[in-house]
């Protein structure tokens, strides 16, 4: 399963270089080449695959994006595995990321999910799966500097709550269903017009004990892109990601599995500019894994996302 859904984003990153190469020549009608690029290095191209990843800028004012993301996460790799082993697991995670700007400056999203999770057998549990909606967010975004009005560059700051939408049960995800607070700030800079950096540095912190009787702690994280923009129909890039969470608590006992992850990885987009959509991909491989404990986790990320910008 893990080898046929990476040879299919391999393929997928295949032909977006390969339509990269068809459209190279091409010229959008009615349009001269260069203001179209630099117009579409301030939408869709050079943007990030990876759903973690913010940068500071925002949607222009009276725009809607819609972006539908999907992480595939295969842990069947146990580290720092001290001869007790882990139960391993297949993680699906579906994402609708919805920005909003009502204003030149400020943004508002909101970012309904869903995880599908099948665990193997593991010591006297047997196979089965959980599902379920994730803890939906919400969230507002000031764009004190953006680089479409003149600034220097795009930083913004945001701050929103995560809401208790996800189900209880022994079927649903352990520790959701919870209020939690996010905060993160970004920084995105495009100049020479074919360069883009994006860098964010976020927190959530869970409030209260979630679904089968667990609290989940704080989570840093850190993540940045760096993509070249070819044309504006096609980019690549690379890209990091960095989490360290606390340790969870199980009915007021500590379950010790906090740790610190950094993933990284080459992404691909391919930018529709008649349609205002945008098709990315991107696999990420670990370069820190660090554990309290034996820890299934995953060799390879594979990251999709189909986004597409909304004006009236």
């Amino acid at each position: 399963m893990t080898c046929r859904k990476v040879l299919l984003c391999g393929v997928l990153m295949s032909g977006l270089a390969g339509a990269e190469a068809l459209a190279a020549g091409e010229t959008v009608p009615g349009a001269a080449a260069e203001p179209v690029q630099v117009e579409k290095m301030k939408g869709a191209s050079g943007t990030p695959v990876n759903s973690a990843i913010a940068g500071g800028a925002i949607v222009p004012k009276g725009m809607l994006s819609s972006a539908l993301n999907f992480s595939y996460r295969d842990k069947d790799d146990i580290v720092d595995n001290n001869g007790n082993g882990a139960r391993t697991t297949e993680n699906e995670l579906y994402l609708l990321k919805l920005r909003y700007s009502p204003a030149d400056r400020f943004e508002i999203a909101f970012v309904p999910g869903y995880v599908n999770i099948d665990r193997d057998a593991f010591g006297p549990n047997g196979a089965d799966s959980i599902d379920g909606p994730t803890d939906f967010a919400l969230c507002g975004t000031y764009g004190f500097l953006q680089q479409r009005l003149g600034d220097p560059l795009s930083a913004a700051i945001s701050l929103g709550v995560n809401m208790p939408t996800g189900q209880e049960g022994v079927d649903h995800p352990p520790g959701s269903d919870v209020w939690s607070f996010n905060a993160k700030i970004g920084i995105t800079k495009i100049w020479h017009p074919n360069h883009r950096i994006d860098w964010d540095l976020g927190i959530v912190q869970p409030t209260e004990t979630g679904n089968q009787g667990v609290k989940k702690d704080t989570v840093w994280s850190t993540t940045g892109s760096y993509h070249y923009v070819f044309n504006p129909r096609f980019d690549l890039g690379l890209e990091i990601t960095a989490e360290n969470s606390r340790d969870w608590e199980r009915n007021d006992f500590d379950m010790k599995n906090g740790g610190t992850e950094v993933y990284v990885g080459p992404t691909a987009n391919y930018v529709i500019p008649k349609w205002n959509m945008w098709l990315g991909a991107g696999l990420f491989f670990p370069v820190v894994r660090d554990y309290d404990i034996p820890t299934a986790t995953d060799d390879i990320r594979v990251e999709v996302k189909l986004g597409k910008v909304w004006s009236w």
